[in-house]
C-alpha cells in the first residue's frame, strides 16, 4: 500500500524570518519523508517571498498573505488569534486527505515517517503527559475545560490527556471541516470573530481558546471516534521553554520546539550538527 502524504503548512509573523525559519525549513526538506506540498502563510508576503529566493526556494513553495485567508473583521484579532484561525482554516488550501502544521520555530532532528503521523488512514493525536501537576498542566487543563465549554461538551475523554500543543500537528480534512460546520450552527456566521473579539490578547487569557485543543476536545468530546493517541515524551517532541530547558535538551527527540525567541541560533545549529555527527559515528 502506497504511503500517504501530507500537505504541510506554516504560519510565518515578519518576525519568524530572519530567526528559526531557514533552519525549520532545511530540517523539513532533509526529515519530512511523506511531502506533499509545503506552503506558507504570512502577514508580511514581500518579505517572506524576498526570503524563500534567497535560499533558493523560489518555486517550491506555495505562499499566501493572511488576508487571503481571513475576513475583514478576522484580521482586526491579535496576531495569536489570526494564526489560529488560519490552521483551523487550512483545509481551504491543503489538498491531501491530513495535512500537518508546522511550527516558524519548530525543527526535525530525525527522519519523520508517515507512520509518526498517520495509523488506519487517520493523523496520530498526540499529548504530552505531564508527571505532576505542575504549572504547564494546570493551564492546559484550564483550556481543555474553556474549550469545552465552548463546544458544549463534557470534556471528559480530552481531560485524561489534557495537553495537545504540538507543534508539528497533523489534520483530517473532513473532521476539520464538521468542526467549523459545528460552531456556524452554534454561533452563527463568523463564529470565531464572535467567540474571540472580547479576549484580550494577554498570556493569562490564552488558555481561554487554542486550536489544537479545540480540534482534539472536539474529537474526543464530540464526535467520539476511535483515535490513536501517543505521548510526545516518547522521543517524539520536545518544548524548549526557556534556556534552562535548552541547555538541558540532549537533542534527540524527533522534533523540538524552540518556544523562546530570543535563543542562540548559532548554538542550536552546533547542536544539531555535533548530536547527527555522534549518531552517525554509533
Amino acid at each position: 500500500m502506497a504511503e500517504q502524504q501530507f500537505d504541510t503548512f506554516i504560519c510565518v509573523h515578519h518576525r519568524d524570518v530572519s530567526y528559526l525559519l531557514e533552519l525549520v525549513l532545511r530540517s523539513y526538506r532533509l526529515n519530512f519523508l511523506p511531502k506533499g506540498r509545503l506552503m506558507m502563510i504570512t502577514n508580511d508576503l514581500p518579505h517572506l517571498r524576498e526570503f524563500v529566493a534567497r535560499i533558493g526556494l523560489e518555486g517550491k513553495v506555495v505562499l499566501s498573505d493572511d488576508r487571503e485567508w481571513l475576513s475583514k473583521e478576522e484580521m482586526e484579532l491579535p496576531g495569536w488569534f489570526k494564526q489560529q484561525l488560519i490552521k483551523l482554516r487550512s483545509y481551504q488550501f491543503c489538498e491531501t486527505p491530513n495535512f500537518c502544521c508546522l511550527g516558524a520555530d519548530t525543527v526535525m532532528l530525525q527522519p519523520i515517517l508517515e507512520s509518526d503521523l498517520n495509523d488506519n488512514g487517520k493523523p496520530v493525536l498526540y499529548y504530552t503527559r505531564h508527571l505532576l501537576p505542575d504549572s504547564h498542566f494546570r493551564y492546559e487543563k484550564a483550556r481543555v475545560n474553556y474549550i469545552g465549554e465552548l463546544l458544549k461538551v463534557s470534556p471528559v475523554s480530552a481531560l485524561r490527556y489534557v495537553d495537545f500543543i504540538n507543534d508539528l500537528f497533523c489534520f483530517n480534512r473532513d473532521a476539520l471541516i464538521s468542526l467549523n460546520d459545528y460552531l456556524r450552527e452554534l454561533y452563527g456566521d463568523n463564529p470565531y470573530t464572535k467567540l474571540l473579539q472580547g479576549i484580550q490578547d494577554k498570556p493569562e487569557n490564552r488558555n481561554k481558546f487554542g486550536e489544537w485543543t479545540l480540534y482534539s476536545v472536539y474529537l474526543l468530546d464530540k464526535l467520539k471516534i476511535p483515535l490513536t493517541l501517543r505521548d510526545t515524551r516518547e522521543g517524539f517532541l520536545y518544548q524548549a521553554h526557556s534556556q534552562l530547558y535548552l541547555r538541558l535538551f540532549r537533542f534527540n527527540t524527533k522534533v523540538v520546539h524552540f518556544v523562546s525567541k530570543d535563543f542562540d541560533v548559532d548554538y542550536i545549529s552546533r547542536q544539531i550538527a555535533k548530536h547527527k555527527l555522534a549518531l552517525a559515528n554509533g
